[in-house]
């Protein structure tokens, strides 16, 4: 593997790490400064930072199970797992392709840790205008990079490999 291709696959997986840093730090405010409040308005009428416990997966679904909970948990470390493979394996096309998958992984593995330490993920951004859970940077991430990932392979024409 040239040293280049091997250079730009460190430097995807350096960006999941560091978008995954950045989640763990908004969780980490949302616990010292939301927790002691319950909620604050950011725009109102449209958007409130709101703390929450989400024991459960998307929309709380699952609950407080906690053989639901482990199973999440190994599930996503294998998915995440898979991801990095998939990274470093040369088979993603193009710039948009590693850049999805990067996205995925970075909240993946955000809300991975928290389900794994704490038991629960940290949720705190909630709209206002309609009924819709209460969410996270991660939850961003992984939908941002989700849809991205299902554009490029619907819609994008065969790319030359990025890396």
């Amino acid at each position: 593997m040239q040293k280049t291709k091997l250079w730009r696959r460190f430097a995807a997986f350096a960006a999941a790490l560091l978008l995954m840093g950045l989640d763990q730090c908004f969780k980490r405010l949302a616990e010292v400064r939301l927790k002691p409040v319950g909620a604050k308005p950011l725009l109102p009428g449209i958007l409130q930072l709101r703390y929450t416990e989400n024991t459960g997966i998307s929309f709380s679904a699952l609950g407080e199970s906690p053989a639901a909970m482990t199973a999440v948990i190994v599930l996503t470390a294998l998915l995440m797992l898979g991801g990095f493979v998939l990274l470093f394996s040369g088979r993603l096309r193009g710039v948009a392709q590693y850049a999805s998958v990067v996205l995925i992984l970075a909240g993946g593995l955000g809300n991975l840790i928290d389900r794994a330490a704490q038991r629960y993920v940290v949720d705190y951004l909630e709209f206002l205008f309609v009924r819709f859970a209460v969410f996270n940077f991660a939850d961003c991430l992984i939908t941002a990079g989700a849809v991205w990932l299902a554009f490029c392979v619907l819609f994008s024409k065969k790319e030359k490999p990025f890396v």
